[in-house]
């Protein structure tokens, strides 16, 4: 009787043994499935740019089934423009511990490099990383950061140039000297307008207060087309060189999808939203478990050429039926 009720306590522990490792590990699992990720997305000013690729972050985190409040929180900062503020916002987010940090425009990704060595970068809205430092080339790269490559289809739009206007000799386009990005983008379009035997004339700005006496002083140089490189500070302040184009009826072709409904006769655009999919498409990679350092950097998957029918006919651009069609089908 004895040993038949020592065999039962015994039972019985070993029940409650296995129902409290149960209960833990069910627990535990419960903690990790309900854990809430928190995200940080720094931008570096306002501009269709960053407009636009906050669109394409929202979108790509909705495509992931993720809900926000419940899988994920996102906090969103913007510098304004402001160097010392992006140093600031940068500190703070550092210290805040973020799972992942989402970065647009290169002076952003230059300063993220710098200060933040412990915690996933991803960039998009970036030209030319190798340029802001980050990479030697798109598999060798910064081991915390990894992102999209928006640079633009320079060599594509010297090609079309040449066929909506073949007698195009001069081309114009304003560059900022304090970005990295805008003297890629200008360089890179002055090569393929060189091997085309078509002149660059640049002009420099610092500041969006210059932008207007900019516009001027490239009009007065009589380029037969304006080409406008994309850069953070150019992008922001479109309007003012379009109209400054079209009031000396100078056709002007853009990067930026926006600018075709302001007024740019034609935009090769890489698509910023699109990028911005993109970017949470490798942050899903780096969640599902691959490290960061084995994530190639890649180019924006999606680019977009517009016309503006109206401002195309007002500068004397012809755009031919099958032009139209081979570029705007889809």
């Amino acid at each position: 009787m004895k040993t038949n009720l020592l065999n039962i306590l015994k039972a019985l522990l070993l029940i409650a043994a296995l129902s409290a490792i149960l209960i833990f590990m069910d627990s535990s699992n419960g903690k990790k499935d309900t854990r809430i990720l928190k995200l940080a997305l720094i931008q570096y000013n306002d501009s269709p740019l960053s407009e636009l690729s906050l669109q394409g972050f929202m979108h790509g985190l909705v495509g992931t089934g993720m809900k926000a409040g419940i899988d994920y929180t996102l906090d969103v900062l913007n510098a304004q423009g402001d160097i010392s503020t992006l140093n600031i916002i940068i500190d703070k987010v550092v210290s805040d511990g973020p799972d992942l940090i989402f970065v647009t425009s290169t002076p952003t990704l230059q300063l993220a490099a710098q200060k933040i060595k412990d915690i996933p970068v991803i960039f998009s809205v970036v030209a030319d990383p190798a340029a802001a430092g980050v990479c030697n080339s798109f598999t060798d790269h910064q081991e915390n950061i990894t992102g999209i490559s928006t640079m633009g289809d320079y060599e594509g739009m010297i090609k079309i140039i040449q066929q909506l206007s073949p007698d195009t000799k001069t081309i114009g386009t304003i560059f900022s000297p304090g970005e990295a990005n805008s003297v890629k983008n200008m360089n890179a379009l002055k090569g393929y307008a060189e091997q085309s035997g078509i002149k660059l004339l640049s002009t420099p700005v610092n500041s969006s207060s210059e932008i207007a006496d900019a516009a001027l002083a490239l009009v007065e140089a009589r380029p037969d087309i304006i080409c406008q490189i994309v850069d953070n500070l150019t992008s922001s302040s479109i309007a003012n060189i379009i109209k400054v184009a079209r009031d000396n009826k100078i056709p002007l072709f853009g990067f930026v999808s926006d600018q075709s409904e302001k007024g740019a006769v034609l935009v090769v655009s890489r698509d910023y939203q699109q990028a911005g999919i993109d970017a949470v498409v490798l942050a899903k990679r780096y969640f599902d478990g691959t490290p960061i350092k084995d994530i190639p950097i890649e180019f924006v998957s999606k680019t977009n050429i517009l016309i503006n029918k109206e401002a195309a006919k007002a500068a004397g651009i012809i755009i031919p039926k099958d032009f139209e069609r081979k570029w705007t089908e889809n």
